[in-house]
């Protein structure tokens, strides 16, 4: 301490880059504290980054919380929100000139995510937060006095606090503990799962509406009602420990889900579309739990399309435009949902889920009264209640549909839900009782197959051709626009993947581009598919950690999921499609075919380390 005190105020009221002297470690009585990245000007963003490492002898978190990689994550999960606590109650925030002299952390979702801001060593654990330092005057110069008071009395205060399990009081203690005993029953309830062909679970008494439609805390309200899952639909998962988690099992194949306005269907679609991550002790959707590679689909007019197979759902269009190998700058609604079908299964889900209120219509159905109208020459659309079950059968992707209007989907659906005031019911038999037996369709076409990358891809350079000005590599998630992820010269919109969970997700998935990039420089001649490269990814993140993406600059990613890497790079308005000439559809219909032939990948909790 008596180092950083005396290069603090060696450094006092000198203009703010002189505190690029700071970068190093400096040792507390109970912990180091180093800094790693140092910001440019106060109230810079990003501004600076540092870390505290406590040896975990003196932290004393039991060590039966460290031991397995789901274990690790949730410890990590709370060690950082422990953290942003602290900040709040120890912490005077924006002390400075324009805003400097504060702390915080990466942003934090109602997820349990792998976060590159918690590490567990053998034997310490590092955590990585975000430090604004003070300047003070008109001209910004370091304020010195304040930063020693962040850094002796605030920073040790929070630390404190956090990191030393004996100073936790019984409440603290039990909470660490919820966290982890989530995350084991989580992984319990998913093995469960898919040794009885589940594909989504919802626990009884599951709190699923949330605050607002941009707030994902629960919703307070006392006329809240909790889940209850039909009697017909009712199972018990077994724990390790001799408890059980009971609710409903949603097998796979095609389910419905329908009801009245406002009764809470698509409030259970945001809970299923959740469910592929954990959630927080007190989120309400804790034991909601979907088949890890659950992708929602929608349609997305304006997005870019590059060399996409949509010809099962759409056939040629006017102007002789071919649908095997389609491109667009400007999609439809109905051609984008045929796009994002595509490439979703071409990425390896086989789960997707459909609320009408986000489909285009015509993509979905087409009624009596608009086929006596057109002939099936002028509509090149082929709707998806007509090939849904042959998606089933042929393709083994279940689907999940929230319909209020358009009951052609229930006649194709293996099992019907009805929300009725926030009650689930199930009326399957009564569906087939006044609809009939499920009816089949006609098989779909093959998939042209998996799409290979060009290996000159992902160019993280920007030109500022007003300032003349060139950007090596420019990887920035926007601000104001949470899915909206700057890379190189393109605008990467990813406002309609609704899976994303928090902005850290979007900048690691800009990482992931930019690792990519090298990558495929390195391959060689021989392109690979999109699948391949997604695929690779996840393993070296799995192996060695989110630092392979970005080692120089850590604490602020969190692991996004494969699905939603694939759909950033098909959103990428300079994606570039390797061809082979005239046996480029073969080449990739074979690689389609071996992509999807290997196991779904389990899902891991990977390790905080």
């Amino acid at each position: 301490m008596n180092k950083l005190y005396a290069l603090l105020d060696s450094i006092a009221d000198q203009p703010f880059l002189a505190i690029q002297q700071l970068y190093g470690t400096y040792s507390f009585p109970r912990f180091e504290l180093n800094f790693i990245k140092m910001q440019g000007s106060p109230g810079a963003n990003p501004a600076s980054i540092a870390s505290v490492k406590i040896p975990l002898q003196h932290s004393k978190i039991p060590e039966d919380f460290l031991q397995a990689a789901e274990c690790r994550l949730a410890a990590a999960d709370f060690l950082i929100r422990r953290f942003r606590q602290g900040i709040t109650r120890f912490a005077l925030q924006n002390r400075g000139k324009d805003g400097s002299g504060s702390f915080d952390t990466i942003a934090l979702s109602q997820k349990m995510l792998s976060r590159d801001s918690v590490l567990f060593g053998d034997d310490a654990v590092c955590l990585r937060f975000i430090i604004s330092l003070p300047a003070k005057g008109q001209g910004g110069v370091f304020d010195a006095e304040q930063a020693w008071i962040m850094l002796h009395q605030e920073l040790v205060a929070i630390v404190d606090d956090c990191f030393f399990y004996q100073h936790y009081d019984r409440q603290t203690r039990l909470q660490l503990e919820r966290f982890v005993d989530l995350q084991k029953n989580r992984r319990q309830i998913i093995q469960f799962m898919r040794q009885h062909g589940l594909v989504a679970f919802i626990a009884n008494d599951a709190k699923l509406p949330r605050h607002s439609g941009v707030d994902d805390l629960p919703a307070l309200c006392e006329s809240v009602k909790t889940f209850q899952s039909p009697v017909s639909l009712q199972i018990t998962i077994p724990l390790s420990d001799g408890r059980s988690i009971t609710g409903m099992g949603i097998k796979e194949g095609i389910t419905c889900i329908t009801g009245g306005g406002y009764h809470g269907k698509s409030t259970l679609m945001q809970a299923i579309l959740s469910g592929v991550y954990a959630h927080i002790p007190g989120d309400g959707r804790e034991y909601v739990v979907t088949r890890e590679d659950a992708f929602f689909i929608r349609a997305e007019e304006g997005r870019s399309i590059r060399d996409v197979d949509i010809s099962p759902f759409i056939g040629d269009l006017p102007n002789g435009v071919k649908t095997d190998c389609f491109s667009s700058d400007n999609a439809s609604g109905s051609t984008s949902q045929a796009a994002n079908i595509v490439e979703a299964i071409e990425s390896g889900s086989r789960l997707l889920l459909f609320d009408e209120d986000t489909c285009a219509t015509n993509f979905l159905v087409r009624d009596e009264l608009i086929k006596k109208i057109l002939d099936a020459k002028q509509e090149p659309i082929k709707p998806l209640y007509s090939t849904v079950r042959s998606l089933w059968k042929k393709q083994h992707v279940s689907m999940i549909f929230v319909v209020g209007g358009l009951g052609y989907f229930l006649q194709k659906a293996d099992t019907c839900l009805l929300m009725d005031n926030y009650r689930c019911a199930d009326i399957s038999a009564k569906v087939r009782d006044r609809l009939g037996a499920i009816e089949e369709d006609q098989a779909i076409p093959d998939f042209a197959g998996s799409r290979r990358l060009a290996a000159d891809n992902f160019d993280p350079a920007y030109i500022n051709q007003r300032l003349d000005k060139r950007m090596p590599k420019r990887i920035k998630a926007l601000r104001n626009a949470p899915r909206q992820l700057e890379y190189g010269m393109d605008l990467v919109n990813l406002d309609a993947v609704a899976q994303i969970a928090e902005a850290p997700q979007l900048l690691a998935i800009g990482y992931c581009l930019y690792t990519l990039r090298t990558k495929l420089k390195q391959s060689g001649d021989e392109p690979e598919t999109i699948r391949f490269w997604i695929d690779w990814l996840e393993g070296e993140i799995s192996k060695h950690g989110l630092a392979v993406l970005e080692p120089d600059y850590p604490g602020t990613l969190s692991m996004p999921r494969k699905y939603e890497l694939a759909a950033a790079i098909n959103r990428i308005r300079s994606l570039r499609i390797a061809r082979n000439d005239g046996q480029n559809h073969e080449a990739s219909r074979k690689a389609f075919k071996r992509d999807n032939e290997k196991q779904a990948p389990s899902p891991s909790c990977r390790s905080a380390d």
